[in-house]
């Protein structure tokens, strides 16, 4: 709950709303709303304080370090956008494999880059399994057209993109409640609450937090939401990449074959209620992907 404070600035009396925050075990912060010369904004500013979070930084200086130079090496011979289909193709379509693998979409590695292709898969899947190697493809696509905000309207246009033909209600938030594994996501009516705080950390986070952590923490926030019935998972790796190509840095996959441990994580951080685990997972994740620019870093 918030409490009122007055100021007296220049021999007028002010208002603000201000809530005490645990940031840690036994430390607090005290955030602040300005309400005005009079309390006729309170309940605005009661709805708004609501949804600041302190924005804690996860990452070490030295696991920073590493990742900007990771990111140097990577950008001396390319660049982040479209032309990667030419440079990282084979990346590009094992995150596609992966993503979609992690989800149950049995499309072999082979006939996903098949079908990415506009080939003919050698085996035979349902049109469903081929729409959805399809939509990740557009889903990409789109994502390196566009320049816009990481927005509500941005999640419901790639979920739509997502879940074309496949999903009937692509592009729209649950009203329903669903059930992943033993993890129990917001009920319904508390979605769109979780939305607007997740929008405003974000807007928030961006300021402070590194963009790896953003991304990896962005990830982990929108799959606990769940905000859909379906296509959760893949929308919130498909926006941590799109957080990482907004600021230059090459795109992590999260692979099938590891996604028992990806899974084991994410209970862990259920469990535990911290984030910090997930985002150690990724960071591991992501240096071994591209140890080798590490590498040239001491050549």
């Amino acid at each position: 709950m918030g409490y009122i404070e007055k100021k007296r600035i220049g021999g007028k009396e002010y208002f603000y709303l201000s809530k005490n925050v645990r940031i840690s075990k036994n430390k607090w912060k005290k955030i602040r709303k300005y309400v005005g010369a009079d309390l006729s904004n309170l309940a605005q500013a009661e709805k708004e304080i609501e949804l600041i979070v302190p924005i804690k930084r996860l990452l070490t200086l030295r696991q920073i370090k590493i990742i900007e130079l990771l990111k140097t090496n990577y950008l001396k011979n390319r660049k982040i956008g479209k032309t990667l289909w030419k440079t990282e193709k084979e990346q590009i379509i094992s995150f596609i494999y992966n993503t979609s693998a992690i989800e149950g979409v049995p499309v072999s590695f082979e006939d996903t880059k098949n079908i990415v292709e506009g080939k003919k898969p050698k085996a035979k899947y349902s049109k469903r399994d081929i729409k959805e190697i399809k939509n990740m493809k557009e889903c990409i696509d789109f994502l390196f057209d566009y320049e816009g905000e990481f927005n509500q309207e941005l999640l419901l246009k790639l979920h739509k993109i997502e879940m074309k033909g496949v999903h009937p209600e692509a592009g729209k938030i649950r009203t329903k409640q669903n059930i992943v594994g033993n993890y129990l996501p917001p009920g319904p009516e508390k979605v769109q609450a979780e939305l607007d705080k997740l929008f405003e950390w974000l807007r928030q986070a961006e300021k402070i937090l590194h963009p790896f952590e953003l991304a990896a923490l962005a990830h982990l926030k929108i799959v606990r939401i769940h905000q859909f019935m379906e296509g959760n998972g893949r929308i919130s790796r498909l926006l941590m990449n799109h957080l990482l190509f907004k600021n230059n840095f090459p795109l992590l996959n999260i692979y099938n074959s590891e996604k028992m441990l990806y899974y084991l994580v994410l209970r862990e951080v259920d469990a535990k209620k911290k984030e910090k685990p997930f985002l150690k997972h990724l960071y591991q994740v992501y240096i071994n992907q591209y140890k080798k620019y590490l590498m040239q870093g001491n050549s």
